[in-house]
């Protein structure tokens, strides 16, 4: 029989975060107290955490838009004319279309991050639970949501400036310590159980990558022996 999730350790009020308190919250106390609280909000849910993900990755294609125009116009109007160049023929001689086309597949491509990190959740989840986790997948998903939205938001703005964009490495390590508090408040593992988690992913991701890569190199391979009259 699957035993359900334990439940987070009660408190005597549980406090209710709006989104911006809770993003806050999540980047500038970091502590496994701080999400161990932001779990026991009453608003804490699959869906919010979805919201977050969603707004802040279509926030951060429109941010890199508009800053693309605002500071590289030539860039963009060049890639609006390569893009004119391999359009239908109605649409070639109609840029302005085809940047307006690319701004309305914004939400598609937003969507299509969320559900890739719903996904990458779920593998997490499965391998913490394989490790003797203690809770939900939303509870993941809300968790790392919570420092994901305003942090890759950030990530996006300091990239496309120049000069402070070097400080989006510093914010990638920062990154990693948040997500190894969400992974701990979220599973409730010890600290030793949190890093087999993350070995055990980076594994899996290396060897999946590993075997794509050569998957996708064999028949150049093959064709560079048949040419060399190695073929077997």
């Amino acid at each position: 029989m699957t035993q359900s999730p334990a439940p987070l350790p009660p408190r005597e009020s549980p406090a209710t975060y709006t989104w911006f308190e809770a993003w806050r919250a999540a980047l500038t106390r970091p502590s496994v107290a701080t999400y161990t609280d932001l779990l026991l909000d009453p608003r804490a849910g699959l869906g919010r955490a979805v919201a977050w993900m969603f707004v802040s990755a279509l926030i951060a294609y429109l941010v890199g838009i508009a800053f693309q125009m605002l500071l590289f116009p030539s860039a963009l109007t060049e890639i609006v004319r390569e893009a004119g160049e391999t359009a239908p023929p109605g649409l070639q001689s109609a840029p302005g279309l085809l940047l307006g086309l690319s701004l309305a597949c914004t939400p598609f491509f937003a969507a299509f991050a969320v559900a890739s990190y719903l996904v990458g959740f779920g593998l997490v989840h499965f391998v913490a639970s394989a490790l003797g986790s203690q809770g939900s997948y939303m509870q993941v998903v809300y968790a790392h949501a919570a420092y994901i939205a305003p942090l890759g938001m950030l990530t996006t703005l300091l990239g496309m400036v120049p000069l402070v964009n070097c400080l989006t490495l510093p914010l990638a390590l920062y990154g990693f310590g948040l997500q190894l508090l969400a992974l701990k408040a979220s599973t409730r593992l010890s600290w030793g159980r949190v890093i087999a988690v993350l070995g055990i992913l980076v594994l899996l991701v290396t060897l999946v990558t590993v075997v794509l890569t050569l998957g996708l190199l064999a028949p150049e391979f093959e064709r560079w022996m048949q040419s060399s009259g190695r073929a077997f």
